[in-house]
């Protein structure tokens, strides 16, 4: 980041965490942000349960809510309007193993996450999404901070650290 103004990167992981506030899940809350090659925002979405069902009636606590709610990546998926090949997808943390592959099956080119780690992803998973994203060129990166808050980078492939 230069004079202030955030990277693509920056500003996208920023708005997802901004998308992932809308969760109604009171522990976990993950956003996602897909962008088409000129950096415009095609689809958004966050993890909750399925469209249009009465609030109230929805179970928010485990292991009971993992019945009713969605991946923030598939709405997103889910609520885009447009074909994603070749899109970018911002994710507030590392996308399950389920989620990167329906990255890669639309055409996802490239997925930048924040640093929380997938608890559901096992090292069998994690080294597949690896292997299939060097297989198709997708790009997985994530970018982290120091402690100081400056921001660095790092391209990896999906890996547990």
């Amino acid at each position: 980041m230069s004079s202030g103004r955030p990277s693509w990167d920056e500003y996208f992981l920023t708005l997802a965490e901004q998308v992932s506030r809308r969760s109604p899940d009171p522990n976990t809350k993950h956003g996602c942000v897909i962008v088409d090659a000129d950096n415009r925002v095609v689809s958004t979405g966050y993890n909750g349960p399925v469209a249009h069902l009465p609030n109230g009636e929805v179970p928010l606590t485990r292991p009971e809510k993992y019945d009713w709610f969605i991946h923030a990546e598939d709405n997103a998926i889910a609520f885009a309007r447009c074909d994603l090949r070749g899109a970018t997808a911002y994710v507030t943390g590392q996308p399950c193993a389920a989620c990167f592959r329906r990255f890669l099956q639309v055409g996802i080119k490239r997925i930048v996450h924040g640093p929380r780690e997938s608890a559901c992803l096992t090292d069998r998973e994690t080294a597949a999404c690896a292997r299939m994203a060097s297989l198709l060129g997708v790009e997985v990166h994530v970018p982290h901070r120091t402690p100081a808050l400056s921001p660095t980078t790092e391209t990896t492939p999906v890996s547990r650290r």
